[in-house]
């Protein structure tokens, strides 16, 4: 097997040095989140819990999504309880008002609202369907990345939206695409002539889409195997197996992942045909509290029973696949020492480089303050 860097010699040890940590709870990095679907934020008030605290969305007068903690700096009631007016957030009980940067505009009674009244806000983007909001610092440090499958090119392909909830933390629910020795172990995917590797250049997942804002907020890698296909009359489950793991259209299989610190994108194909993409966002709910959503979709092949086939078994497979990960991550336990074998050394690369994105965060942006 190729080592993640392409380097046999590198996977032979881990010096316990260069380890990254383990931590528990929701060990929030840097980055874009995903909140709600854009469907769901009308034009009130939307409560939710993100990143471990009460948020409060809604749309300015412009229709701009807005997100800012929930609780009024005059006396804690929470906001969502109120309305939107002219644009802004009123609250229940006094009738403050905020506008969408968390400042106070209006305050009955009085001519000019202190500027100590202020409630945090964070900065907000919409596309794919999705509210994204910003974490760690006061101003994004890079944009939110690209997905032309629903934007540029949205026809070419034939999809559906998900929604997972679950105990796991964040860092796992990211790191499960690029722990390709589960795909074996856990899902049963038997597979020859394995190929894993971390990409050095952005350009390497040009499929996916453009490249990020910042290089060092990004992070892919490439799998690519053979689905073990033993003979019919052998073993007619496995011959199946290994027909349907491609698709019926070849006998490799290739994954490209990339993505930021909050999510990934996904380009599948068979023989170096693609089959289909996929877009993830992590909702960070609070601790042992996320979620999992996004889109995915088959690339549309121009005949309409074969289009209908790729996306029944990718549905089967996207589901299945998930109703086997979840249990797992809602029963790991985290914060304890971790013996890593040398096939991990992907998973390693993975683990430093979102820790970086957690340390990224300012002060008043970690979870737990």
């Amino acid at each position: 097997m190729t080592g993640a860097d392409g380097s046999q010699a590198k996977l032979r040890t881990v010096p316990a040095s260069a380890l990254p940590p383990n931590p528990a709870g929701v060990n929030i990095a840097a980055s874009w989140y995903a909140a709600i679907k854009t469907s769901r934020l009308g034009k009130g008030p939307h409560r939710m819990r993100l990143f471990g605290r009460e948020v409060v969305l809604w749309r300015d007068r412009k229709g701009v999504a807005r997100c800012v903690a929930a609780h009024c700096p005059h006396q804690g009631a929470n906001l969502g309880l109120g309305d939107v007016v002219n644009g802004e957030l009123r609250c229940p009980f006094h009738h403050w008002r905020f506008d969408g940067n968390g400042v106070c505009s209006v305050i009955p009674g009085l001519s000019r609202p202190p500027t100590t009244a202020r409630v945090r806000s964070y900065p907000t983007r919409e596309a794919y369907g999705i509210v994204w909001v910003w974490y760690g610092t006061a101003d994004p440090l890079f944009e939110l990345p690209e997905f032309p499958a629903l934007t540029a090119r949205p026809r070419r392909y034939l999809g559906f939206s998900y929604d997972d909830a679950t105990t796991g933390t964040i860092r796992q629910l990211l790191e499960n695409a690029v722990d390709h020795q589960h795909f074996s172990a856990l899902h049963g995917l038997a597979l020859d002539e394995v190929e894993f590797r971390v990409l050095a250049k952005q350009s390497e997942a040009a499929d996916n889409g453009p490249p990020l804002t910042r290089d060092d907020a990004w992070f892919g890698v490439w799998f690519s195997g053979r689905p073990w296909r033993p003979p019919l009359r052998r073993s007619p489950l496995g011959w199946i197996t290994g027909v349907v793991s491609t698709f019926a259209m070849g006998r490799r299989m290739q994954l490209l992942v990339d993505g930021w610190p909050g999510g990934q994108r996904f380009t599948a194909y068979v023989d170096g045909a693609e089959v289909y993409k996929v877009i993830m966002g992590i909702v960070p709910e609070g601790d042992r509290a996320t979620r999992q959503v996004g889109w995915a979709g088959v690339r549309r092949t121009g005949r309409w029973h074969r289009t209908l086939f790729n996306y029944v078994l990718f549905w089967v497979q996207n589901r299945a696949g998930t109703f086997q990960d979840v249990p797992v991550y809602d029963s790991t336990r985290n914060a304890q020492p971790t013996v890593y074998a040398r096939y991990d050394n992907g998973l390693l690369r993975f683990r430093r480089y979102y820790q970086s994105w957690v340390d990224r965060a300012a002060d008043e942006g970690k979870a737990g303050t």
